[in-house]
């Protein structure tokens, strides 16, 4: 029955997000909402706040997951994800960045331009607003002090500052819509019903997202080539039989190679280029995902993230293969190199892993 709506039938999957997200979501938001209409105190019980916020993200956030990835993929399909007559509707091919991302803290405009048109351009260098590459990864305090770059990004604050920079006026003007749609969204909540549950059931998904989705991009660019810091086989990562492939999201290198590729063609561009992925020792860990990779780096347990690393080089010619010394050395380097900023070490880096890295 879904394939009708959808370009490709691997996609029916979709219209039962648009069920749950789009409509069961939102109806449980206008529950809560009636409830606090007629309360004296404008407000639900917390209990109440929070069973509503365990069924919007999920058993492991996996609907924040699969919403978050859909706004993502949603901003990258200028053609469209659905199939004729549907696709000419604007509601519909964007229903999950101005609908029910709403619900999930979600700027309209942030995946369309801020992330497509900044992030995708500057690949984590010196002029993407929520680059990761000017501090080293493995240090808790660096993350906390990247998070308002990530929050100044995600209120589209930054990606404005740069389009204007750039006197990219179009994109400009539409990343503000998006600001201003999502402000009166929170201000008429805030009015018809209570400050309070404004905070508490607009603001806190956003403040929610920001965090889960800092230590995401925390993790896809936690590591980087010293010598080659625009080397994107190490600067993204990818992840080989991951616990949580949302999407074919694991890979990463893939997406910002080919940022509008379909999620189920990944796997063959990655066969397409094995052969570079080998020779660059690219970032490549099995059998984790994001927020694991997050927690090893930051917490800086080299041991554990050596244990997950895939040493493609060393499996091609075994005379290249990293031991286990050698690779604890290779994570430090790359998640302490820096592209830009004071942190920059003039001569590259250094390490028992360089020995083998030429």
């Amino acid at each position: 029955f879904n394939t009708q709506f959808v370009k490709r039938p691997q996609d029916a999957y979709m219209m039962n997000c648009i069920y749950a997200y789009g409509g069961i979501v939102p109806l449980l938001f206008a529950g809560c909402a009636i409830y606090s209409y007629n309360s004296p105190e404008g407000m639900t019980p917390l209990w109440v706040a929070f069973v509503y916020h365990l069924i919007r993200i999920g058993p492991y956030f996996m609907n924040f997951a699969y919403v978050y990835t859909l706004c993502h993929k949603e901003g990258h399909a200028r053609a469209g994800l659905y199939a004729k007559p549907y696709n000419d509707s604007i509601f519909v091919r964007n229903v999950f960045n101005w609908w029910i991302g709403m619900f999930y803290g979600v700027l309209p405009a942030t995946f369309a331009y801020g992330h497509s048109l900044n992030h995708h351009k500057y690949n984590n260098g010196p002029l993407d607003v929520i680059t990761t590459s000017d501090k080293p990864r493995d240090n808790f305090a660096n993350w906390v002090a990247y998070l308002p770059r990530y929050v100044l990004y995600a209120i589209n604050v930054s990606t404005i500052h740069q389009f204007a920079s750039e006197r990219n006026w179009k994109v400009v003007s539409k990343t503000m819509m998006g600001s201003i749609y999502f402000l009166i969204w929170f201000l008429l909540v805030a009015t018809v019903l209570s400050p309070t549950f404004a905070l508490v059931y607009v603001s806190f998904p956003f403040f929610e997202a920001s965090i889960l989705l800092s230590a995401v991009n925390w993790s896809w660019h936690a590591f980087l080539n010293p010598n080659d810091p625009e080397d994107e086989y190490v600067q993204s990562i990818t992840i080989l039989d991951g616990c949580i492939n949302v999407l074919n999201e694991d890979m990463h290198v893939v997406h910002h190679q080919v940022p509008g590729a379909h999620w189920t063609d990944h796997p063959a561009q990655v066969t397409k280029c094995w052969e570079t992925y080998k020779t660059r020792r690219a970032s490549a860990f099995r059998k984790t995902h994001a927020f694991e990779v997050f927690g090893m780096v930051v917490a800086r347990d080299y041991d554990a993230l050596a244990r997950k690393f895939v040493d493609l080089k060393g499996m091609d010619d075994p005379t290249q293969k990293l031991s286990h010394a050698e690779t604890v050395a290779l994570m430090k380097e790359r998640t302490r190199g820096c592209w830009w900023g004071p942190r920059v070490v003039a001569d590259g880096g250094s390490g028992d892993a360089k020995k083998k890295e030429s």
